[in-house]
């Protein structure tokens, strides 16, 4: 980033390439509006508080504007509720977005006996943690920082029927669930994958497959506001159906993906409810968009299709409730992947 703003302001400095050129003279800046927000300059662009561009030369002043906007919001506020009769609010901040990015925490990774491979993630919270250490005689790191390990051999056990895999970012092999590409440098980007165990999608009828499509498409009209906060942040979700169950797939900046995760998790075992209850509606879109999933599918007959095609239309909130309620009702267990910049004890958390 300093290296393109360095060239673009060379590129600006010289006027024999340059598209627009601006020039002030002292009139434009010394003039005084009166405005309620803007300031008066009272210095001459040789002292402080004007600064100076290092590549181009150019002076330039950073105003502070917070006073005078705070009393001329408020001005606004009362006119506008008092007489069109909407109040303006204070801006709305993302709680997705992270106001200060992070830097990636580095990984390390070193090569034991037997040609096993350890890796590490640098953790500043994990003194209590036991960890291994990396140095000449063997298993030894080095001083700064503290290095907590992450566990890639075999899966950790979180609860009796949750499992982690802790997948480091350069680590080619998967654990039989196809992971997001990602790559191999540290970065401030992760990424979640959360496998529900059931028997149910191996066997089942056309019909419950439609119900469950259907909820899961729901689903997605349900969320789209949180859906659209996280696509400002850079997070993103995917859902699907396989064999072993339902895998749901999240990607997205570290700092902010978990807290992401435990919205979306909320809010999809608490949906069924919603549509029992009547809280919440399908969208018309709904059968649509299943007859369509429906028919772009390589694995069903024209039989079937026809058939997911009429019964999506007939099918109610109650039934696709019913059926949602079973199928997570009928889970055994999960899986939680991880992979890229997150730390063993926030998978674990998670």
């Amino acid at each position: 980033m300093r290296e393109a703003v360095t060239d673009a302001l060379r590129i600006m400095v010289n006027e024999e390439q340059a598209i627009i050129s601006f020039r002030a003279s002292p009139k434009a800046i010394f003039e005084y509006s009166g405005g309620i927000v803007d300031q008066k300059v009272t210095t001459v662009p040789l002292f402080l508080p004007w600064k100076r561009e290092p590549i181009t030369g150019a002076r330039y002043l950073v105003e502070s504007r917070a006073n005078g906007g705070s009393s001329y919001f408020k001005s606004l506020s009362w006119f506008a509720a008092t007489f069109d009769g909407e109040e303006l609010s204070p801006p709305y901040l993302n709680p997705l977005i992270p106001t200060n990015i992070r830097p990636p925490r580095p990984v390390i990774e070193r090569q034991g006996k037997w040609g096993r491979q350890f890796f590490y993630l640098e953790d500043a919270n994990a003194s209590e943690d036991p960890t291994r250490t990396i140095g000449r005689g063997g298993m030894k790191l080095t001083n700064e920082g503290i290095w907590s390990e992450l566990k890639t051999t075999t899966p950790l056990e979180v609860q009796s029927n949750w499992k982690l895999w802790q997948i480091p970012p350069s680590y080619a092999s998967t654990v039989g669930l196809q992971l997001p590409v990602r790559p191999p440098e540290p970065g401030i980007e992760c990424a979640f994958v959360v496998q529900l165990l059931s028997s149910l999608p191996a066997a089942f009828t056309t019909s419950q497959l439609a119900l469950v499509n259907l909820w899961l498409l729901s689903f997605d009209d349900e969320i789209l506001g949180l859906a659209e906060l996280g696509a400002a942040a850079g997070i993103a979700y995917e859902t699907s159906l396989n064999r072993s169950g339902l895998r749901i797939c999240f990607r997205g900046v570290s700092q902010t993906l978990p807290s992401y995760v435990r919205r979306f998790c909320r809010r999809l075992v608490q949906h069924h409810v919603k549509l029992l209850d009547g809280s919440t509606k399908m969208a018309d879109s709904v059968p649509i968009r299943a007859s369509a999933l429906a028919n772009r599918s390589p694995q069903m007959t024209r039989a079937e299709k026809d058939f997911v095609a009429n019964f999506v239309t007939r099918a109610s909130e109650r039934d696709v409730a019913n059926e949602a309620s079973f199928f997570l009702k009928c889970t055994s267990g999960g899986y939680l992947i991880t992979q890229g910049d997150i730390l063993p004890r926030e998978s674990q958390k998670l």
